[in-house]
Parts: structure tokens; C-alpha cells; sequence
């Protein structure tokens, strides 16, 4: 029989900091942290900013991880890393605490980059690459490249520092790579391959080839004005992605597990569904096809109704395509119910994080199911037409969640929904 999966541990690094409960407190008061840009000169960029982790912050982790933070070359294995300790912590373990052989690490995460400094280093006469050469002197490759830095690294940083030798994987599918991290660990669990799994997405593109990327595929919010308000999600005034970076982790336990060494469950993980769009690769099926077949297929995996869900933490990216076709896809999903929920979108606080982003949009979840409040979407001031549910633009709205949904949508029509109801 399959077990209940009980999530124990969170951990996070976003732009509203990295202290949980901060952080949470921040999203319920509605502050924003859409940022100009300080970590590179933006000045040339048509960008009013993004969810970029704090200079402080960066300097609090430099004190928690100094070995780690003079070594590492990507801040987004840095994130990962100190979201897991986070989430271990929080979850009342220590390294090396867990039976090693029944605890992994599953993580989401984007590509590392092939720097072109590296390429011009080794290359021959003629501009042929010369191998040999560069077999000699790989260690000179710099430290953020793919040749010292491949999308595993923070998978396997995490499971050295903590003592976990049991199943392990990376995924790199895009924005949709964290929460399908967080449903392949519970299928580990519920199938009696590990009692304990560390779960997540990491990632950063805040770097000039990062938003050169998202400016050219046409995503990015060039919009004017202060950087908090350039993410509108379900706005008629909304013209793009905020970029953001940061890291989400959750401890995931089967319930017994948890109850035998007397951990307290922030609620349970209970549905999890993946779909393909099978439509275009950098836009969504415009009907919703596609979400509504994972957000429907979560359902059927927690044995729940659409009526029983109360609150779905949209993937909600702000952008011309998405927000209408997620908002199509569940009215399909919920039906008459679709009336009654409440949708809000946590990227108009901390910017899309990319391959990382279901996981502190999960982590929110959890606690507005654990705490019976959900936190509000941002910058909604003209409401589209086409996208005409209850998004919280009000402020944060105390309400019975008794459940609730974690959508994630990524490119190449990859879509991943988690469903969270609440601990017994």
C-alpha cells in the first residue's frame, strides 16, 4: 500500500529573504521584493528590475557557508545548499542524523552555462577546440562553467553535507523542474524506496546572458516604472515575467517515519500530476489544455474532488499568454467550484524563478493550508476580462483551507500541479 507523505522541513532564499517566517510575514503584508538589479550594471538593459536576493542576504549566507561561499561559482548552488540546511533544521534533524541509506535528494534546477571563456581558452588553430589540451588544464575553467559547475552540483553538494546516500536525482525541465522534483520524492516515498527525501528547485539567471535570454524570447517586462509593479499577473496591463532567483526546499516523510522520532507534519503531500502540452515550446496551449490535465490528474492521484480544494497558488507568471489559459484551465478543472476558490500568484512578489519556482510557491502553500490564510497577488489593478476568478488582490484573506493546489508550468509545455491538504 502506498504511505502518507508528510512534509516536516522547509527551507527558502528568495528576494523576501531567507528566514522562513520573515519571509511569509513579508507575502502577507503584501511587500514587494521586485528590486533594480545590483548584483551587475543593468543600466543598459530596458528592465526596471527583478526578485535578486539582497546584498545582505548574500552576506548572512557568506556567514553561514563561508567555506562553500568562497569556493562556489553559482549562486544558485549556494541557495540550494542553505535551503536544504534550512529545511533539515526546521525539520529537527541534524547532518547525518537520517539513515543515509533510506534518505535522497531529489532537486530541480536550470542548465549551466557553457562560458564562452572556457571555449576561446582551448581552442586550437583554426578555432578547433583543442581536447588534450584542455584534459591538462581543466582546472583553469571557471568555477561557474558547465566543465566545474554541471546542473547536479547542488544535488550532490546537498546529499554529502547531509548525510543522505539513498535515491538521488536532477531535473532540468524548466519552470515546471522543482514541483515535478517534489512529486518524483513522494512517489519515492509512497512506494517504500526511502522514508525520508529532501526535495526542491534551485536557480539564478540574474546575470546579463540570463535576462539577455527572457528579453529576446520576448518574455521579459519591459515594462516602465518601479520595479515592484512590472509584475501584473491576470492584469490587463501586464506585459511580461519578472526574472527572479532563489531556492525552495521541503523535507518529505512518510508518516510514520515523522511520527516515530515525533515530527510535527506541516501538512500533507497527497496528489501530484505531469502533463505535456504537446503544443508549441515557448508558449502554452492557449486553452489550457494541458495544466488542466495535471492539475486534473493531481486531483485523481489525492483521491480528491475539485470541491474539496480551497486555494491554488497559481503559476500565475504575469505574462500575455499564460495567465488566460491557466485561468481557463481551472474553470475546466473546477467547474462551478472554480467560483468560490482563491487564486493567487506568488511570482508578483519574488519573480519567476525559473526552474526553481514551485518549490517556495509549495512552500506557501503548505502554509496557508497549515495556517488557514493565503497571501495576496500583487500590481492586480485593472483585472483582464479573460481572466475573471478571485485572485486576492485585496490583501491577504484569512479563510478555511482545508486544501489547496501548487501549479507550475514550464517551457516546452511541460506542466507539473501538487496538491497539499491538511495534516490529521
Amino acid at each position: 500500500m502506498e504511505r502518507p507523505v508528510a512534509v516536516t522541513g522547509m527551507g527558502l532564499v528568495t528576494s523576501l529573504g531567507a528566514d522562513l517566517e520573515a519571509a511569509w510575514g513579508r507575502a502577507l503584508a503584501g511587500e514587494p521584493g521586485l528590486r533594480p538589479i545590483r548584483s551587475f550594471d543593468a543600466s543598459a538593459l530596458p528592465v526596471a528590475g527583478a526578485g535578486e536576493v539582497p546584498p545582505e542576504e548574500l552576506e548572512a549566507l557568506r556567514a553561514r557557508l563561508p567555506g562553500e561561499f568562497s569556493g562556489e561559482g553559482e549562486r544558485r548552488v549556494l541557495f540550494a545548499l542553505d535551503a536544504a540546511q534550512r529545511a533539515f533544521a526546521d525539520a529537527g534533524l541534524a547532518p547525518g542524523e537520517a539513515d543515509p541509506l533510506r534518505a535522497g535528494v531529489v532537486m530541480g534546477t536550470g542548465l549551466s552555462t557553457y562560458r564562452l571563456e572556457d571555449i576561446a581558452a582551448w581552442a586550437g588553430p583554426g578555432g578547433r577546440p583543442d581536447w588534450l589540451r584542455f584534459a591538462r588544464e581543466a582546472g583553469r575553467a571557471h568555477p561557474g562553467g558547465y566543465f566545474k559547475n554541471p546542473p547536479e552540483r547542488a544535488t550532490s553538494l546537498i546529499a554529502r553535507s547531509l548525510g543522505l546516500a539513498g535515491p538521488a536525482g536532477t531535473l532540468a525541465s524548466a519552470c515546471a523542474a522543482a514541483a515535478q522534483a517534489v512529486g518524483l520524492g513522494m512517489g519515492l516515498i509512497r512506494r517504500g524506496e526511502a522514508d525520508l527525501v529532501l526535495c526542491g528547485g534551485a536557480d539564478s539567471m540574474i546575470h546579463p546572458l540570463g535576462m539577455a535570454i527572457f528579453l529576446l524570447l520576448g518574455a521579459a517586462s519591459t515594462a516602465p516604472g518601479p520595479a515592484e509593479s512590472i509584475c501584473r499577473p491576470f492584469d490587463r496591463r501586464r506585459s511580461g515575467l519578472a526574472v527572479g532567483e532563489g531556492a525552495g526546499v521541503v523535507v518529505l516523510e512518510s508518516e510514520s517515519h515523522a511520527a516515530r522520532r515525533g515530527a510535527e507534519p506541516y501538512a500533507m503531500l497527497c496528489g501530484y500530476g505531469a502533463s505535456m502540452d504537446a503544443y508549441q515550446v515557448t508558449a502554452p496551449d492557449p486553452a489550457g489544455r494541458g495544466a488542466a490535465r495535471a492539475m486534473r490528474e493531481a486531483l485523481r492521484d489525492a483521491g480528491m474532488a475539485p470541491a474539496e480544494v480551497a486555494y491554488v497558488n497559481a503559476h500565475g507568471t504575469g505574462t500575455r499568454l499564460n495567465d488566460p489559459a491557466e485561468t481557463l484551465a481551472i474553470k475546466e478543472v473546477f467547474g462551478e467550484s472554480a467560483k468560490r476558490l482563491a487564486v493567487s500568484s506568488t511570482k508578483s512578489f519574488i519573480g519567476h524563478l525559473i526552474a526553481a519556482c514551485g518549490a517556495p510557491e509549495l512552500v506557501f502553500t503548505v502554509l496557508s493550508v497549515q495556517r488557514d490564510v493565503v497571501h495576496p497577488t500583487r500590481n492586480l489593478e485593472n483585472p483582464d476580462p479573460k481572466c475573471d476568478l478571485d485572485y486576492v488582490p485585496e490583501g491577504a484573506r484569512e479563510m478555511p483551507v482545508a486544501a489547496a493546489i501548487s501549479n507550475s508550468f514550464g517551457f516546452g509545455g511541460q506542466n507539473a500541479a501538487l496538491v497539499v491538504r491538511k495534516a490529521a
